[in-house]
């Protein structure tokens, strides 16, 4: 009997495991929703945006990016890319830079204003960006993850998205 309530147990730690590992669009909802929630709350270390380390100057080059969400996570690089959300699934592209001081951002232009839509094609989930012009950029959902925060004081809004751009 012990024996059987290890193996019940163990089923289902392994079953839930992986279904937090899956990708869905209602767990994509949810992540951008926080993301545009986080962004209206009066919180210090609050943020809004995804960002991206463009010290190679290799974001719209790049096949597959990188986006961070964390308020815990540690940004080491000069130049970035952030997906600033202002509302719902609607961000502003900000190219930024924090090196120098003051740090910059350089002034968005009407493109740069981008409206989020998710697809789901063949079991995989799509982000389509689009602006004025129409599509902007395409990319597969490769992986979207919740990260451990770094401190116990960090918040647990942290997430990691990996996105595969598809030409």
């Amino acid at each position: 009997m012990k024996k059987a309530i290890i193996f019940i147990s163990l089923c289902l730690t392994i079953k839930a495991s992986k279904a937090q590992s899956l990708l869905t669009k209602d767990s994509l909802d949810f992540v951008f929703k926080e993301t545009l929630a986080k962004s209206r709350n009066a919180v210090s270390n609050a943020t809004n945006n995804w960002r991206y380390d463009n010290s190679n100057d290799d974001y719209f080059k790049q096949d597959t990016i990188i986006l961070n969400a964390a308020r815990s996570y540690k940004m080491n690089y000069c130049n970035g890319i952030n997906w600033s959300f202002y509302k719902e699934k609607h961000f502003i592209l900000e190219f930024t830079q924090t090196c120098n001081e003051p740090p910059t951002k350089l002034r968005s232009k009407k493109e740069d204003y981008m409206r989020l839509q998710i697809k789901q094609r063949s079991n995989k989930f799509y982000l389509r960006l689009l602006n004025k012009n129409g599509l902007s950029d395409e990319f597969e959902i490769l992986n979207l993850k919740r990260n451990t925060p770094l401190s116990d004081g960090e918040s647990a809004f942290d997430y990691t998205i990996v996105l595969l751009r598809h030409k």
